[in-house]
């Protein structure tokens, strides 16, 4: 009897064993599945992600490619308008100064006409009488009539005195002129002077707006800087290749206490330069890290990464193993093999060229595909292939479906992967 209860007891112990073996190789398969769920959860929303982040910097550097070129225009623009109105401001005074000095000198003329007309029938009258006299009688009458008194004067003498007349008045015509010159020089000075004052107020406004597009237009590009340190620092992160930053010291601002020789037009046709500069820097920064971008997204995409099943575990791992046919020995095992159910799909783990598709020896229905960066993947054991020699195929597609085909002793997938002809761990990537 306690032969049977022993035998009884063994039995339940059995059973309750397979059922506990069971329940832990269910409750391992659950684990494994939503595991890799929750890594294709993670892995679409970094993909996602990043796409968004690639969209918002393609934006923001086309708008500021066009901010840009828009105050260029407006810029070139204004210097245009303000040369336009400048030169019709001069030509403008520049007419009514000649205007108001002809004027003036066609009056000159006139009075001096009338000058010289009275001074020659002076003058001949005088002569007439000079002529025919040696001396002269001047009679001095007061305004009552009495005490008329009289001097008898020498030809001689009035010659002395007309020199000194005639030089007075000769005097008297040059101080005339140079007054004359004198004020049209200063009528024309304060045309010139009101001319000036309009036209510096006019560029002091236009160099007060430009200011503030320059302003703007910093801020702008500060951010779009912010923003490229940002998408560094996140490739940064994930492993990525990172393209050099653009020398700052070529667009880098530079100041001082005192203008020098220069003047407020010049410090904001610098800032214009200098933001052009960091503009064509920026330019050049962002289409190297868009590059780099495609770079890293390629390389992930031709990169052996993906688990290659939706689901399953590693029943047999990579390298030295027991015989899984029985027997006493040990064999070397050159990939993974994921065990998982009959007719469940299998993925390509990485984006290339299919290499081989069908029946492959001990590998039974088998598939090997060419990657970049010395990359193949196999996938042996398959109940059936849905890709041929020569397809490409993106990471993810499925090229098949997982069987026991071959030296198999249940259905499973046998995954390999080989870099530069050797084989790796698959682990390792995934």
């Amino acid at each position: 009897m306690s032969q049977d209860f022993l035998e009884r007891c063994n039995e339940k112990m059995q059973s309750l064993y397979d059922c506990c073996g069971k329940k832990v190789n269910e409750l391992y398969a659950k684990l494994a599945e939503e595991v890799q769920s929750l890594y294709n959860h993670c892995k679409a929303q970094a993909s996602e992600l990043v796409a968004k982040l690639l969209e918002k910097v393609q934006l923001l550097y086309n708008d500021c490619l066009e901010k840009i070129a828009a105050v260029i225009a407006q810029v070139k623009a204004v210097i245009a308008v303000a040369a336009a109105v400048a030169k019709i401001q001069l030509t403008m005074l520049e007419r009514h100064v000649r205007l108001h000095v002809m004027s003036i000198v066609n009056k000159l003329q006139a009075k001096r006409q009338e000058i010289v007309g009275r001074m020659k029938a002076r003058y001949h009258a005088l002569l007439s009488t000079w002529r025919r006299n040696q001396h002269f009688t001047f009679w001095f009458i007061p305004a009552d009539g009495q005490n008329i008194a009289k001097t008898h004067v020498k030809k001689t003498h009035l010659k002395y005195a007309m020199t000194a007349v005639a030089s007075f008045l000769v005097f008297v015509s040059c101080t005339i002129g140079v007054l004359a010159h004198f004020a049209v020089q200063n009528e024309q000075q304060k045309q010139e002077l009101a001319a000036y004052k309009q036209t510096k107020s006019e560029q002091e406004q236009t160099i007060r707006q430009l200011r503030l597009m320059a302003e703007t237009n910093q801020k702008k590009l500060a951010a779009l800087s912010k923003l490229e340190d940002q998408v560094r620092s996140q490739m940064e992160k994930s492993g990525a290749q990172l393209p050099p930053k653009s020398n700052a010291s070529d667009y880098a601002g530079q100041g001082g206490p005192v203008l020098g020789s220069a003047n407020p037009a010049n410090i904001v046709l610098e800032q214009e330069k200098n933001i052009g500069l960091e503009a064509d820097a920026k330019k050049v920064d962002l289409e190297n890290l868009l590059s780099a971008i495609e770079a890293e997204n390629y390389r992930r995409e031709v990169t052996p990464s993906q688990w290659p099943t939706s689901g399953g575990y590693i029943s047999s791992s990579f390298g030295g193993r027991a015989n899984p046919f029985g027997g006493y020995g040990r064999d070397w095992h050159p990939g993974i093999d994921i065990a998982t159910d009959y007719g469940e799909p299998v993925y390509a783990s990485a984006a290339g060229y299919v290499q081989q598709a069908g029946w492959y020896g001990g590998y039974g229905i088998y598939a090997r595909i060419n990657h970049d960066y010395g990359y193949q993947t196999a996938y042996g054991h398959m109940s059936r292939v849905v890709c041929s020699a020569g397809q490409y195929v993106k990471k993810g597609e499925i090229i098949g479906y997982v069987g026991s085909t071959g030296y198999s002793t249940g259905p499973h997938l046998h995954f390999e992967v080989i870099h530069y002809g050797e084989q790796v761990d698959p682990s390792s990537l995934m």
